[in-house]
């Protein structure tokens, strides 16, 4: 619901403007009201007819005063001496209520995105993920037809021989790389020993 009222307020600047608006009417009133008697030859009326109209205006404007918005304030509670106040800039008033409006309308979206999106996302990883394991079980049903490698046979001696040979030089191979480091190492130091003796 919105916070600000359905209807428009009139707006009206200061209160000083209020009560020229009210002598304006109330001029306006009185003229129109002596026309009428002089049209109808009863111009000597009038005193008779001026408590009946003060009495109207004050109720229209009694009635009026609720709906305005004096200086961006609302005037049901008793006016108060605003000399030191700021003038209300309405074009920046109706700004900021539609930029608050417009907040809460992204807040109710991302509210709404924050329900819905992780489902979504949940459902689109899993049709994801099958579809990865049927392509996966197609692949492995293809690669599984008939083959021509024969999983019962034997390793071929010859293999078994070259590969046990192999962990063998291998082995011997670690114990002579580690005797040519120890050997590097003594003739550095040697060396450089031969360097530093002098001619």
């Amino acid at each position: 619901m919105d916070a600000r009222e359905d209807l428009p307020k009139i707006s009206v600047e200061t209160e000083q403007d209020w009560r020229r608006l009210q002598r304006n009417i109330s001029t306006a009133f009185l003229g129109r009201l002596e026309v009428e008697l002089q049209a109808q030859g009863a111009s000597h009326d009038i005193d008779t007819f001026l408590p009946h109209m003060n009495q109207f205006l004050d109720t229209l404007f009694a009635i009026t005063r609720p709906n305005l918005r004096i200086n961006g304030r609302t005037t049901e509670e008793p006016p108060e001496d605003d000399e030191e106040m700021e003038p209300f800039d309405e074009a920046l008033d109706r700004h900021i209520w539609s930029l608050s409006d417009q907040r809460l309308k992204w807040d109710r979206e991302i509210a709404g995105r924050r329900r819905t999106r992780p489902t979504e996302i949940e459902a689109l990883v899993r049709e994801i993920y099958g579809q990865h394991r049927d392509v996966d079980l197609d692949d492995a049903t293809e690669n599984s037809g008939p083959s021509d490698v024969d999983d019962s046979c034997t390793p071929d001696p010859e293999v078994e021989e070259t590969f046990m040979h192999a962990i063998a030089m291998s082995a011997q191979l670690s114990q002579s790389i580690s005797m040519v480091y120890e050997r590097a190492d003594r003739f550095a130091a040697v060396a450089s020993e031969v360097k530093a003796l002098k001619p």
